[in-house]
């Protein structure tokens, strides 16, 4: 083969080389490769998928909520469960401590809610939380005969769960006394206002004196039949106006 043939063969790979390059290089002006696109997406939409994940995180988390909601009523169990989680993202001591706070208050009120039920009292004693106050109720028929304000053995059971709840935290206690409408006038006690008090002073004794909890906590007041639950209308609903309240009162 001579020289001009292997020249001419060069000449042809030049020439199919450059028709390549001219194709690379030939798209109209402005428009960018897929290279580029990729390069461009990555750089400016790289936010969507952390935030879709974020977005479906809270939504997970907010069903959870709304799940414990209906389940426990917002009581003093979702108020635990609540605790629970936010305990587990907690950050800092002073949060901690007041979660921890939190988390001690709801264990009070679902460990009373547990001794009713044990104990069958659902008749006759209520919890209700709220962010104010923990209210323990207690009707008269467990604590008092009728007329009068000394304590009745039957109630040291329930007055000895309340006071080892009590003692388990230094929450302020309000104990109130309340009656039916139905009057009395006795040699001991000239109205129902004398009365519920009384009673509320019996139950306050009996933590101090008994359960050895600090006097300073307690606070007292005898509304007498001016704070009714229920009207009073019927035997059965003046049974429910005659009662104790022991409101335990929330730091939190």
């Amino acid at each position: 083969m001579d020289k001009d043939y292997f020249q001419e063969d060069s000449d042809i790979i030049a020439a199919i080389e450059g028709g390549e390059d001219s194709q690379k290089t030939s798209k109209p002006e402005g428009e960018k490769s897929e290279s580029e696109h990729r390069d461009h997406f990555i750089s400016t939409d790289s936010w969507v998928i952390p935030y879709a994940n974020l977005m479906t995180i809270l939504m997970i988390f907010f069903m959870i909520l709304y799940a414990y909601a209906i389940l426990y009523g917002g009581g003093a169990r979702y108020e635990k469960a609540m605790a629970s989680i936010q305990k587990g993202v907690a950050t800092g001591s002073e949060q901690l401590k007041k979660i921890e706070t939190l988390e001690k208050e709801a264990n009070a009120g679902t460990q009373m809610e547990d001794f009713i039920k044990e104990k069958n009292l659902s008749e006759y004693a209520k919890v209700e939380t709220n962010a104010q106050r923990i209210k323990i109720s207690l009707s008269n028929p467990i604590l008092f005969d009728s007329g009068s304000a000394e304590l009745k053995s039957a109630a040291t059971p329930a007055l000895k769960e309340i006071a080892q709840l009590i003692l388990t935290m230094e929450n302020p206690i309000i104990v109130e006394g309340h009656t039916d409408d139905v009057p009395i006038s006795s040699a001991k006690y000239r109205s129902n206002f004398e009365l519920s008090a009384a009673r509320a002073f019996s139950v306050i004794n009996y933590f101090i004196n008994i359960e050895k909890i600090s006097p300073e906590r307690f606070s007292t007041f005898g509304y007498g039949e001016y704070r009714p639950v229920v009207s009073n209308d019927t035997e059965e609903n003046r049974a429910k106006n005659r009662r104790i309240e022991i409101n335990i009162i929330r730091k939190t």
